[in-house]
């Protein structure tokens, strides 16, 4: 099939591409960046190259930002799918602005796009998080009257409804991970978002204990519910599905990306206290209201914007996933310790 995708560069779409091509697809790429570009580029295995296709462009502006001929090349090529992968990740309140016009605008655009080269399926990859302050999450639409508890989850959920509202024109399939990790095999991991925030976070406290000859003898309070869990799914499991969409993604479905056995944050901060060293660091509430050092106030105050993930544990349910995958033949998500240790280890 020929795809067309956004987001290429990017953690996910790096894997997604590779994988599109090593199955015998052809890829138009549409990429901002031209030096990212070129990385991509020399990252893809010689013998593909043939099959894939820079087209520069921006999903900020009309059209994607793609020339009239870059515009007649795609419908040439009768584009069978569509991969919007590319979005605006920030919990930032003063990035508002640019959040809603990347995210929604943005998916407008390549919509429009996606009519005007009369492809056949949209697949628009979203968050899982789309649910605001709930604790349950179906596969499907959330209303858009609802708190949320950042713009970034508020832009996607609008994405979302903006997708179903073509569903006439051509064919839609929303898919929604949760927090995405490095590879369950090798750990490899190509981002500092989420977890690796933190870690690098904590590898610096570490440094800078070290540099003033500090000891690990006093407890580190990390403000953080330790009997609540996080949804982490691997990057290769993501690509996975995302790939094996082409052949059995369902019109007009959602699809979680989720793991039905997530860790708690106690486990993860055990295996992130094993992997760096830092025995002496202790979990407690995030409504804590005592002392904190200056080191406890320097690393703990940027990480609040991840409290409301926190203080609660979502369930997702992933019927329309399972499905897909028992179809596909992708054996079920089991995110066990042994994976996490491996990934968690990686990022060290």
């Amino acid at each position: 099939m020929n795809v067309l995708l956004t987001g290429g560069t990017g953690f996910v779409g790096k894997q997604v591409i590779l994988g599109l091509l090593r199955t015998g697809h052809t890829v138009f790429s549409i990429i901002r960046n031209t030096r990212k570009g070129d990385k991509l580029l020399a990252s893809i295995p010689t013998e593909h190259r043939g099959r894939f296709h820079i087209i520069e462009g921006d999903i900020s502006l009309e059209d994607v930002g793609l020339s009239q001929d870059a515009i007649m090349t795609l419908k040439q090529n009768q584009i069978d799918a569509v991969y919007h992968m590319a979005a605006y990740l920030s919990f930032d309140p003063k990035d508002k602005d640019k959040t809603f016009h990347i995210n929604v605008t943005g998916t407008k655009y390549l919509l429009e796009l996606t009519k005007k080269i009369s492809a056949k399926r949209f697949f628009h990859v979203s968050t899982a998080y789309t649910l605001g302050t709930e604790v349950y999450a179906k596969e499907e639409l959330h209303s858009l009257d609802r708190s949320f508890v950042n713009f970034y989850e508020e832009s996607k959920c609008q994405a979302e409804h903006l997708v179903f509202s073509y569903a006439d024109q051509f064919d839609v399939s929303i898919f929604r991970p949760s927090i995405i990790m490095g590879d369950s095999k090798t750990g490899e991991a190509d981002t500092s978002f989420a977890l690796y925030g933190i870690i690098k976070s904590l590898k610096l406290l570490k440094r800078r204990m070290e540099r003033s000859k500090q000891t690990y003898d006093q407890p580190f309070k990390l403000l953080c519910n330790k009997e609540t869990h996080q949804n982490f799914v691997p990057v290769d499991f993501v690509s996975e599905v995302l790939i094996a969409g082409l052949k059995y993604a369902k019109k007009d479905q959602i699809y979680h990306l989720t793991t039905n056995n997530p860790p708690s944050n106690e486990a993860l901060y055990m295996l992130v206290k094993e992997a760096l060293g830092i025995q002496s660091l202790v979990l407690v509430p995030t409504t804590y209201d005592g002392e904190l050092t200056s080191e406890e106030k320097l690393i703990n105050e940027p990480l609040r914007i991840f409290h409301p993930y926190w203080e609660r544990t979502i369930v997702f349910d992933n019927t329309n996933t399972q499905h897909l995958c028992k179809e596909a033949g992708i054996p079920p998500l089991n995110t066990d310790i042994d994976m996490l240790q491996r990934i968690i280890s990686k990022s060290e």
